[in-house]
């Protein structure tokens, strides 16, 4: 991740706000963005979810298919993840810009969901070593207004909550 160097001015603004109890876009500091969830708008996948908070839109969608384990897990599923920066989310993604950006979220979101502390992988298993389910899940940001990381994650785990699959 790239790092952030700040002048004192913004320093300042921003202990001032966090003095004053206000951020930059009016709200106090320990009051969070709106935010609105819709699952089972795409019809093609096992699960989907469109999450918008603030100004940040986010469609996910997650196919389910059945795949082979990994070698060194033989007793799990595994998760695939798919992100897509839409040029028209924001400027900053005209062209290649957004590329970067997509596949850092991806490889956080591997990491997070990857993790037996999120998600029971074992679940996925169908027959040990021979036979799982794989979860595609791809993202696709329609609209970037910040907080792009958390708007993801959350619009994953609602289409997981969302996702149905055959399981015999």
């Amino acid at each position: 991740m790239a790092s952030i160097s700040l002048s004192e001015a913004e320093k300042t603004f921003i202990i001032h706000g966090i003095q004053d109890d206000l951020r930059s876009d009016g709200r106090e500091c320990e009051t969070y963005r709106l935010i609105e969830v819709e699952c089972g708008l795409v019809s093609n996948c096992s699960g989907s979810a469109r999450l918008k908070l603030s100004n940040t839109d986010i469609l996910v969608g997650i196919k389910a298919e059945m795949g082979t384990p990994k070698t060194n897990l033989p007793d799990e599923g595994y998760l695939e993840f798919f992100v897509d920066c839409s040029a028209t989310a924001s400027p900053k993604f005209d062209g290649r810009g957004g590329e970067d950006l997509a596949s850092e979220i991806a490889t956080t979101m591997a990491r997070m969901y990857g993790s037996t502390k999120t998600l029971n992988l074992k679940d996925l298993c169908i027959l040990s070593g021979e036979c799982c389910w794989v979860l595609y899940i791809d993202v696709v940001v329609l609209e970037c207004g910040g907080n792009l990381f958390d708007a993801v994650s959350l619009g994953i785990k609602a289409a997981l909550a969302d996702a149905r699959w055959d399981c015999h």
